[in-house]
């Protein structure tokens, strides 16, 4: 039987204190509806890898007074949002020791995934990693999942185990058998967890002796 942990990406590894369209409308006083037409609209293709992330921007620079080039935005959105959460890096190492495979589950487009991945290093510390642009599906689709599956090979999903910062997205891997939690902190993380594998650790030992 496979225990398999999966976690978001921005909320839950990553710390976010704001979303990426917030922090730039704030600290470069560009409205915040003019920014949200490109993630309402183009960024959608970006996020399944139908469309690439720097072309799709480049239309936009004009309208939100960007100064500097497609790629200087790439550098303030990805340097912004990079800071991992140590306390759940330190409790994913925790859990790979008891034997536990844990992955990354995330919406994100090729470049910032290429990033967080390679430069960042999320590539080290997940034993799987799992991206809608690689994927070519969001996680509120249902063929996300299936890929998912199949690539971790389980047939059981209640051995699926899904911490989100997106309640939408608990509620879709709920529907599909999975059981998904909202991460608010790390203690409540750590309560909540202790309190699921304890009780499936002796369940898996009281099988083991009967």
């Amino acid at each position: 039987m496979k225990n398999i942990i999966i976690f978001d990406a921005d909320g839950v590894i990553i710390k976010r204190e704001m979303y990426f369209s917030q922090r730039l409308a704030k600290d470069f006083d560009i409205p915040e509806e003019d920014i949200m037409q490109f993630f309402r609209n183009e960024f959608k293709n970006c996020a399944v890898g139908k469309a690439d992330l720097k072309e799709a921007l480049e239309k936009y620079l004009p309208l939100w007074g960007w100064k500097g080039s497609v790629d200087d935005l790439l550098k303030y959105w990805f340097e912004n949002e990079q800071e991992f959460n140590e306390g759940i890096v330190n409790e994913i190492e925790s859990l790979q020791k008891r034997g536990y495979i844990c992955c990354l589950a995330t919406n994100n487009e090729a470049y910032r995934m290429k990033y967080l991945a390679e430069e960042v290093g999320l590539k080290n510390i997940f034993d799987y990693v799992f991206s809608s642009s690689e994927i070519g599906h969001l996680k509120s689709e249902d063929d996300f999942w299936k890929y998912v599956q199949e690539k971790l090979g389980v047939k059981n999903m209640e051995n699926i185990i899904v911490w989100e910062s997106d309640g939408k997205i608990i509620e879709k891997v709920s529907e599909l058998g999975m059981r998904g939690f909202l991460f608010e902190d790390v203690d409540s993380f750590q309560e909540k967890m202790n309190e699921i594998l304890g009780q499936k650790e002796i369940e898996y030992k009281e099988r083991r002796l009967a």
